[in-house]
């Protein structure tokens, strides 16, 4: 485990009000995923720590959106997932999709790991692996 570096700030950026709107009964699972972000994300070096305020208007409330265009019950895969953006919000905001995240970097998938069970999402499968290894999987 990481230890916590104290020159990166802490502060989980505030819930916009749009956010309820687009997460509607999600939106707790949304705000754990950001405090997650904010904290070990940026600690771990997944975001950097300018992005931490911003989380919400640049990522997660662009990448809920993208749930909008996928119907009902898709298998969704998200390459190179980094920091799980976008599967992990589609995971979580859409609990019909299943969702993998192929990511190469043993850093990343372990936040993923981590996250996927901290959230509780069962839909999501994280896979330590470069796209063309999976090709025809």
């Amino acid at each position: 485990m990481t230890r916590p570096n104290p020159s990166v700030p802490r502060e989980t950026p505030v819930t916009p009000l749009v956010a309820r709107d687009v997460f509607g009964q999600r939106l707790e699972l949304a705000e754990a995923f950001i405090t997650l972000l904010a904290g070990v994300g940026v600690e771990r070096g997944l975001i950097g720590p300018r992005e931490a305020s911003r989380l919400w208007e640049r990522h997660l409330l662009n990448c809920a959106l993208l749930g909008e265009a996928i119907p009902l019950g898709m298998d969704v895969c998200d390459v190179g997932s980094g920091a799980g953006l976008p599967g992990l919000v589609l995971a979580l905001n859409r609990p019909d999709l299943r969702v993998t995240l192929v990511e190469p970097l043993r850093r990343r998938t372990d936040f993923l790991d981590e996250a996927v069970r901290a959230l509780g999402l069962r839909n999501v499968t994280v896979r330590r692996a470069r796209a063309q290894e999976l090709h025809g999987r």
